[in-house]
C-alpha cells in the first residue's frame, strides 16, 4: 500500500475501515443471539414460577380445608406440614417476583429470579400481594404456634381462603399471561434489533462493494489488491454474468459451498442457490442443503454487466427462530400447548363460532391426588404421568381441538363443533375412560383420576376469559361430587340459585 499515491492510500483505508464496521455488526448479530438465547431461560424461569403460584395457592385452601376437617391428630399433622410447604413457597416466590430474590424452584434447588420490571406485570403483582398480605397474616399466626390455634382462628382462615382465593387465582394466571406476552414482546424486539443490524451490515458491505467498484474504474492495477479484500470477507460473494454463470468467487464462498473457489469458475448460479416453496436454499458439492440469505446488486465491470451477489448461511438463525417460536407458545415438559396459545385459539374458535352460529366447549382439567404422587413417588414419576396424560388426551380428541397444560396438574381442552351437552359429555365419559387406565412407571403402579369442568358457548359466556374462569368453577364442583368426576356450569349455576332461595 505505501507504494501507492497517497489519493489512492486514502481510497484504500476507507474500504477497509468500512470492513470493519461490516465486521462490527456481524459481531454484533451474534451477540444478540447469544443475549436472546439468555434472555429466553430466564423469562422461562420467570413463568414457570408464576404459573407454580396458582397451583401453590390452590394447594394452601386445600390443606385449610383438611386442616379444618381432620378427624385425628395425624391428618391434622400432615395438613399442617403441607400448609407450611405451600405456604413458604407462594410467600417467597411472590417477593422474589417483586423484589428479586431467591426461592425454590420446581426441583427442589433454589433459584435466582430478577424482580419483574414491566408495568403491567408488576401492577398484577401490587394487587396480589395487596390480596395477599391480610391473607399471608392469618396463615403465619396458624403456623406461628399450631398447639394453640382455636377452631375460630382455622375457620376464619378458611373464610379468608374462600373469600380472596379465586381473585388471587385470577391474578396469578394474569401474571402468567402479562409475563408471556411480555417475554414474546422482548424476543421480538431482539429479532427486531437482529434485522436492523444485519441490514446495517448488509449496507455496509454494499458500500464496500462500491468502493471497489470506483477503484476498479480507476486503475485496472489495483485488482489484486481489491481482490485480496474481497477474499477476506466473511460473507460468500458470487459474481456471475448475465445467463448466471459464475466468472469469480471468494474463499468464503468456496468454503460455504464446499468447493475451491477456483473450481466454482464457469458453474451455473442454479446449481448452487435455488428457490424451494418461497425459501432460499443453498446445495453444498456433497449435496447436502442449508437455508440460504443472499443480497445481490448489477454492476457495469470491465463494460459489462454483472451481478454481485453475497450468500450467508442462515440456517442456525432459523433453527433459532422455530426454536424461540415453540418456547414461546409450548410447554415445555409436556409439548403441549401453553395458556398463552390456548388462549388465542380459544378467542379465534368464539369468533368462528359467532359467524356460524355454532358452538363450543371448555373444559378445565385438574388430575386428582397428584401432590401424593410427587409426595410418595417423587417429581420425575410425576412428571411421566403427566407426559402420559398429555399423550392420552390427545389419543381421546379430534385434530381440530385443542389440549393445553396450564400449569401444575391443570389441562384445559377446547371442543369445537360441539352440538350441545349430550356430544360433550360423551366426549368427556371416554376421557376420564381413557385416564383411569392403570398406569405403571419405574415399576410403580399408578391409577390416575380426573375432575373436569365444562362451560359451553354461547350459553356460559361469550369471551375466553369468562368460559375459562366458570370451566374452573365447575370443577371444583366437581371435586366435590363424589359420584360425578365433570360437572357443567349451567347445572353448577342452578344449584346454585336453588341454594339462594
Amino acid at each position: 500500500m505505501e507504494f501507492l499515491p497517497k489519493h489512492d492510500r486514502g481510497r484504500f483505508r476507507l474500504v477497509y475501515l468500512a470492513i470493519g464496521i461490516f465486521l462490527l455488526f456481524d459481531l454484533t448479530v451474534l451477540g444478540t443471539a447469544y443475549w436472546l438465547s439468555y434472555q429466553i431461560a430466564e423469562n422461562a424461569t420467570t413463568i414457570n414460577l408464576a404459573g407454580r403460584q396458582r397451583m401453590l395457592s390452590q394447594r394452601m385452601v386445600k390443606a385449610l380445608l383438611h386442616l379444618d376437617q381432620a378427624p385425628d391428630h395425624q391428618q391434622r399433622a400432615e395438613a399442617m406440614a403441607e400448609l407450611r410447604l405451600t405456604f413458604t413457597l407462594f410467600d417467597s416466590t411472590l417477593k422474589s417476583l417483586h423484589r428479586g430474590g431467591v426461592t425454590i424452584g420446581g426441583d427442589g434447588q433454589p433459584v435466582k429470579i430478577a424482580a419483574i420490571k414491566t408495568a403491567p406485570a408488576q401492577a398484577l403483582i401490587n394487587r396480589a400481594e395487596k390480596i395477599w398480605n391480610p391473607y399471608r397474616d392469618q396463615v403465619q399466626e396458624l403456623l406461628h404456634d399450631p398447639e394453640i390455634m382455636t377452631k375460630e382462628k382455622i375457620a376464619g382462615a378458611v373464610a379468608l381462603a374462600n373469600r380472596e382465593n379465586l381473585e388471587l387465582l385470577e391474578l396469578m394466571n394474569s401474571l402468567t399471561t402479562a409475563l408471556e406476552e411480555s417475554a414474546v414482546a422482548k424476543t421480538s424486539r431482539i429479532r427486531l434489533l437482529q434485522i436492523v443490524t444485519f441490514t446495517l451490515a448488509i449496507f455496509s458491505f454494499i458500500n464496500i462493494i462500491l468502493m471497489m467498484r470506483k477503484q476498479l474504474r480507476k486503475a485496472s492495477r489495483h485488482k489484486d489488491t481489491l481482490n485480496n479484500i474481497i477474499h477476506k470477507i466473511n460473507a460468500g460473494i458470487l459474481v456471475c454474468d448475465e445467463h448466471g454463470a459464475i466468472k469469480a468467487a471468494n474463499h468464503s464462498a468456496g468454503t460455504l459451498f464446499g468447493y475451491e473457489a477456483s473450481s466454482m469458475i464457469g458453474m451455473s448460479r442454479d446449481q448452487l442457490l435455488f428457490l424451494q416453496d418461497n425459501v432460499l436454499y443453498g446445495r453444498r458439492q456433497d449435496g447436502s442443503l442449508f437455508h440460504a440469505e443472499s443480497q445481490y446488486r448489477e454492476l457495469i465491470l470491465d463494460n459489462a454487466t454483472v451481478r454481485l451477489e453475497t450468500v450467508a448461511d442462515v440456517s442456525q438463525q432459523r433453527s433459532l427462530e422455530k426454536t424461540l417460536s415453540h418456547l414461546a407458545y409450548h410447554d415445555a415438559l409436556t409439548g403441549l400447548p401453553n395458556r398463552l396459545l390456548f388462549d388465542d385459539r380459544l378467542q379465534q374458535s368464539i369468533l368462528s363460532a359467532r359467524r356460524r352460529g355454532g358452538k363450543l366447549a371448555v373444559l378445565f382439567v385438574d388430575l386428582n391426588k397428584f401432590k401424593q404422587v410427587n409426595d410418595n413417588h417423587g417429581h420425575h414419576v410425576g412428571d411421566l404421568l403427566l407426559k402420559e396424560i398429555a399423550i392420552r388426551l390427545r389419543s381421546c380428541l379430534r385434530e381440530e381441538d385443542t389440549i393445553s397444560r396450564f400449569g401444575g396438574d391443570e389441562f384445559g381442552i377446547l371442543l369445537t363443533s360441539i352440538s350441545g351437552q349430550e356430544d360433550c359429555a360423551l366426549v368427556i365419559t371416554h376421557l376420564l375412560e381413557t385416564l383411569r387406565a392403570v398406569f405403571i412407571a419405574e415399576g410403580i403402579m399408578l391409577f390416575p383420576d380426573a375432575s373436569i369442568g365444562i362451560s359451553m358457548y354461547p350459553h356460559d359466556g361469550e369471551d375466553e376469559k369468562i368460559l375459562v374462569r366458570r370451566a374452573d368453577e365447575a370443577m371444583y364442583a366437581a371435586k366435590r361430587n363424589s359420584t360425578c368426576h365433570f360437572a357443567f356450569y349451567a347445572a353448577v349455576e342452578d344449584l346454585s340459585r336453588i341454594s339462594d332461595t
